[in-house]
């Protein structure tokens, strides 16, 4: 079961600081949330995770973060992170192939699987995504005719066949209708079985659907971490109060 530690975890983009000491925890087979204004640094914090903010030249960290106590910034393999770490994006992102050839490219990056092989994985990470049933007879169809919902969808998909043991999301739902919404909100408890999942969401409704823990940031700071329902009903900190208390229930 992976666990992720952060401790004193420092970000720069050129001059501008806009993580400051970080320190979290995120429990293995958990919803966690992380809400907060926006540009408080969510994303920044997810893109250190995985290590993607580095590709940013501008880009600089301080601090650990440390996956199942071993530090990823000692891995010299940083495709391999990225691989074990995850991240669906908030835009959906379906590659000009067929729905079957999206689900596997990753995997066909970095080898070692027959035809058979991945086959089955197209047809067991679409289940997983709750796809399968609308695509199963038109895998070969280009992908750029699913509608939005089902192209995020995909996208979970992609990043399930390379097999991660941790599972990133930046605002996967913002562009999305509700049923689809409600789709993935479904997919990703069933997912946080078996993997470790961070959810970054502007919308507090959907945080108190599917997380059991949230994390509250403003200003690259992490101001409070907590039980998602004891989080929102009974903040310990004002500016949580103040953020929450801005939610018309």
């Amino acid at each position: 079961m992976m666990s992720i530690t952060i401790s004193n975890l420092k970000a720069w983009y050129g001059n501008s600081e806009v993580l400051k000491d970080i320190n979290v925890d995120f429990k293995p087979r958990t919803v966690t949330a992380i809400v907060g204004p926006s540009g408080c640094g969510k994303t920044t914090l997810l893109r250190s995770i995985n290590r993607t903010a580095e590709l940013a030249h501008s880009y600089r960290c301080g601090g650990d973060i440390r996956l199942d106590n071993e530090s990823i910034f000692q891995q010299k393999n940083v495709d391999n992170i990225r691989r074990r770490i995850g991240m669906v994006l908030q835009t959906p992102v379906a590659l000009p192939l067929s729905i079957k050839e999206n689900v596997i490219f990753g995997t066909r990056y970095h080898g070692g699987k027959n035809k058979t092989e991945l086959n089955a994985l197209a047809e067991k990470c679409l289940k997983q995504a709750g796809l399968w049933t609308e695509v199963e007879h038109k895998l070969n169809c280009p992908a750029s005719e699913l509608s939005g919902g089902q192209k995020q969808r995909l996208s979970i998909a992609r990043v399930l066949a390379v097999e991660p043991e941790v599972l990133l999301l930046d605002e996967p739902c913002s562009s999305l209708d509700p049923a689809s919404t409600q789709i993935i909100e479904g997919l990703l408890v069933d997912l946080a079985k078996e993997l470790t999942v961070i959810l970054v969401t502007h919308n507090l409704f959907q945080a108190k659907r599917v997380a059991a823990e949230t994390i509250f940031m403003m200003d690259g700071r992490v101001i409070e971490q907590g039980l998602t329902a004891k989080l929102f009903d009974q903040p310990q900190q004002p500016e949580t109060a103040a953020f929450f208390n801005g939610l018309t229930w």
